[in-house]
């Protein structure tokens, strides 16, 4: 046996090539079309991460006015504990002291 091959062989083969290659073809993006495409993908990626960057501050912002939010609520109850113990507490103390020495010293009359 020989491995020539009928001419109708070679007319089918290269019918299946040619079909290939058509598809082939119609799987191909056009290079305009692509290179814009890509330029939008970009302008997107760039988009988000502007976004991502603004909201990155705006959280850093919020967290800040939460804390000073914080420490102004602090600052006030640390003023109520002061004004507590001075207004309060130690003329209370010194009420009860001067009661009691001048019991003390009264009751020995």
């Amino acid at each position: 046996m020989t491995n020539d091959w009928s001419m109708g062989e070679v007319v089918r083969r290269l019918d299946r090539i040619e079909q290939h290659l058509g598809d082939m073809g119609l799987r191909l993006v056009p290079v305009d079309l692509h290179t814009r495409d890509r330029a939008e993908t970009e302008r997107r990626f760039a988009e988000l991460e502007r976004d991502v960057a603004d909201e990155r501050q705006a959280r850093k912002d919020g967290d800040k006015d939460i804390r000073d939010q914080l420490d102004r609520q602090n600052d006030r109850q640390g003023t109520s504990w002061r004004t507590a113990i001075y207004s309060g507490v130690i003329p209370s103390a010194l009420f009860l002291i001067t009661i009691l020495l001048q019991l003390k010293s009264g009751g020995g009359k």
